[in-house]
């Protein structure tokens, strides 16, 4: 059965099988990222190219959202997508979902300018509407329900480790 346009058979088959092994729920994600000039380069993900690149003001050619324009989107939409889930799951039909998702960044770290300056965002604020066939105060609880089981968010929230590795193929000659 389709509600808001998620498939809650294929769901709730999913949530089962967690249910019965949890390790079915663990998943590694993963993409690639090349460089192609300057600040602009595309990453693959599953079977999507997704570009990045920095705007002509920060010396980009503007070819694309930046890294941090990305990371403000992933938050969004995951938020989007925990509400149209909270919803289908609680059999509320959503008509809208928009987010206005906007942080703060300091760009003098980034550009070397001050060593006092951090180089991530400082705050994000998100204002959240969602038409739904559903009272104001169930919406308000949606909408929470979508924040706390996202996993963008929570990973923005918390510290989580980011291990960098080196590393390169020798080139032989014989």
């Amino acid at each position: 059965m389709m509600r808001n346009g998620v498939d809650m058979e294929r769901v709730n088959t999913l949530k089962e099988g967690m249910r019965k092994d949890p390790a079915a729920g663990r998943k590694t994600l993963s993409g690639i990222t090349s460089w192609s000039s300057g600040a602009h380069s595309t990453t693959i993900v599953r079977n999507f190219a997704i570009p990045a690149d920095e705007p002509a003001v920060l010396g980009g050619t503007n070819q694309g959202p930046s890294p941090t324009e990305l990371v403000l989107t992933g938050l969004s939409a995951c938020i989007a997508a925990g509400i149209a889930y909270s919803a289908a799951e609680d059999g509320i039909e959503v008509n809208l979902i928009e987010i206005d998702v906007a942080g703060d960044l300091d760009l003098r770290a980034f550009l070397n300018v001050s060593d006092d300056a951090r180089p991530g965002l400082a705050e994000v604020r998100l204002t959240v509407r969602v038409d739904a066939d559903a009272p104001q105060e169930l919406i308000e609880e949606l909408v929470h329900r979508g924040y706390r089981r996202s996993p963008v968010a929570a990973s923005l929230e918390g510290r989580v480790p980011v291990r960098v590795c080196i590393g390169w193929e020798e080139t032989r000659t014989e």
